[in-house]
């Protein structure tokens, strides 16, 4: 059965959020939450650091990548299990942004799900 997320109304415009479990990859359950942007735009998923260490990720390496100005950046990367709606995706190589920093879900993941963005209804749905 399909899921179905509301948008987030905090941001302008509206944007889709979807609430996301985290663990170590191979594990089935998530040991943490977090509500994180839909980023069909994003390369890869970045989650904040403390999130990712309080879910025992394990640190991969670091990796030169270039950001939305072009400019390369160094990254620390932590493999990483991504649970969304009933689905398990493991092997993920999350990028650690800043402590507190905004949840975001890239095609890394979204590529291996059927999302449908129904932007006129505000809603995310997840099958």
């Amino acid at each position: 059965m399909p899921a179905s997320y509301d948008y987030d109304t905090k941001y302008e415009p509206p944007a889709p959020t979807i609430p996301v479990g985290l663990s170590r990859s191979g594990e089935t359950s998530a040991s943490q939450e977090i509500v994180a942007l839909v980023d069909t735009g994003a390369d890869a998923t970045m989650l904040p650091v403390d999130v990712l260490k309080s879910a025992k990720t394990r640190y991969v390496q670091q990796r030169l990548m270039r950001g939305v100005m072009g400019e390369p950046t160094t990254v620390n990367l932590y493999l990483a299990a991504i649970h969304v709606a009933g689905h398990v995706i493991h092997g993920i190589r999350a990028i650690a942004g800043p402590e507190g920093s905004e949840a975001i879900i890239g095609r890394d993941v979204l590529n291996q799900l059927e999302i449908t963005l129904n932007g006129p209804a505000h809603e995310v749905w997840i099958a």
